[in-house]
């Protein structure tokens, strides 16, 4: 039985680079002070909202890919809690920064972002798994 993930041509090494990297840019613009995003004219998604879900959407992915393993289930579910797990985690030191907030509503984001990720990544792993 192979991987779903196994047959990319990116060394382990490189995926978990690509991990590294969006762990980076998203610590940093966490902790970074940020003029408050406001939405779109006539309403629209706020940009942090946004850029919340896009960020931890691309950071479940690239765990996922990651991890690679057989079990569908570890890599899926290690790499949402691991995304999910890293918002939580930015939150609480946004909250002993004096110009950022603890938001519940960012880590309900965030999570929204690592599930529509998962999501697409169970699908794709089954339709790889069944050719």
């Amino acid at each position: 039985m192979r991987s779903a993930f196994d047959d990319r041509p990116a060394s382990v090494r490189t995926r978990w680079l690509a991990v590294a990297l969006l762990a980076g840019v998203i610590l940093v613009v966490s902790v970074i002070p940020i003029p408050g995003s406001v939405p779109e004219e006539g309403g629209g998604i706020p940009t942090n909202v946004l850029f919340h879900f896009l960020g931890y959407a691309a950071l479940t992915a690239a765990l996922a890919i990651a991890l690679g393993s057989r079990r569908l289930r570890s890599s899926i579910g290690g790499s949402f809690a691991g995304a999910s797990g890293y918002g939580v985690l930015m939150e609480f030191i946004q909250s002993g920064l004096p110009y950022r907030t603890f938001s519940t509503l960012d880590m309900a984001v965030n999570a929204s972002g690592a599930l529509l990720a998962t999501t697409v990544a169970l699908v794709v792993a089954l339709l790889r798994r069944s050719e």
